[in-house]
């Protein structure tokens, strides 16, 4: 609800702010139509619970429109598509899923998993629009400087998770045995796993600035060349992170080891709660170069 209001009010700041300019400007209404391509660190920025977290490289490429109020000054919008990545790596760790249902004879009983030298990376890509005021200074060339608002629309996020190695074992309660080898439970040790699914993403709102130099190559050819930032203003993730690190999937030879991803589960219990989650909230970042072909209208 909070975010919501932050990005209505956002817009409605930004319209107001054009509304009044076009109506105080007294000079010929001038334009530009481009096209941007960007490119550096375009990350995932989250804290994980344990092993390394390693920030992705990405960009976005898009098409804008700036409306300029004055000599000086304009208004930029349009849309970009962003791809952001990241990757985390563990060593090794272990997880238990708890009061599990033997379907076979309804019996309960503990999933444990030990998973070794487990990496996941992460891939997310976001259809941007923003909403910018642009300030130039000097004559032919100029230096420029953007800042405002982009909201960010989700468009595919996916998580590609493997192991070298996953050995899986049950405890059953009522006959307080160790089932070890029935792999039509999931049980046994399975070497080279992996797993790729989606991941279920929010709006974005980021904050979002850029600067460098304007350069005119003809009567109303210009290109823009500079360094940008983008930094998202909450947390990206849709779905609760109360699931279980380790999940099955249902085939028709029985039940198969799974995983979500770590930006959305928990692993470890405590009188039956899940104890530890696996990361914190995930904020896009992007930093980086940016080139824009602008034509003047």
């Amino acid at each position: 609800m909070i975010m919501r209001k932050t990005i209505i009010k956002a817009l409605i700041a930004v319209s107001i702010l054009f509304a009044s300019a076009t109506v105080v400007s007294a000079q010929k209404n001038k334009s530009e139509v481009s096209v941007s391509v960007a490119g550096g660190l375009s990350t995932l920025d989250y804290e994980a619970a344990f092993g390394n977290h390693k920030n992705g490289t990405g960009g976005n490429f898009g098409i804008g429109y700036t409306y300029f109020i004055s000599k000086n000054f304009g208004l930029n919008t349009g849309a970009e598509f962003s791809l952001y990545q990241a990757e985390l790596t563990q060593d090794k760790f272990n997880n238990v899923s708890r009061s599990l249902v033997d379907a076979s004879d309804g019996e309960l009983y503990d999933f444990y998993s030990s998973v070794k030298s487990y990496k996941e990376k992460q891939n997310v890509t976001y259809m941007n629009i923003p909403l910018m005021v642009q300030f130039q200074s000097g004559e032919k060339n100029k230096l420029y400087a953007q800042a405002g608002v982009k909201l960010g629309i989700p468009v595919k996020g996916k998580y590609k998770s493997s192991a070298s190695e996953m050995v899986n074992k049950g405890f059953f309660h009522d006959t307080e045995n160790w089932g070890e080898t029935q792999e039509f439970m999931g049980f046994g040790t399975f070497t080279d796993y992996s797993n790729n699914e989606d991941i279920r993403l929010r709006v974005v709102c980021f904050f979002s600035a850029d600067f460098g130099m304007k350069w005119a190559l003809a009567d109303k050819l210009f290109l823009y060349t500079g360094a940008y930032l983008d930094y998202g203003l909450n947390d990206i993730v849709k779905d609760s992170r109360d699931q279980n690190f380790t999940k099955f999937g249902d085939t028709t030879e029985g039940l198969v080891p799974l995983n979500n991803s770590v930006l959305n589960s928990s692993i470890g219990y405590g009188s039956n709660t899940l104890t530890q989650t696996l990361s914190d909230r995930v904020i896009p970042v992007s930093i980086g170069l940016k080139v824009r072909l602008a034509l003047g209208l």
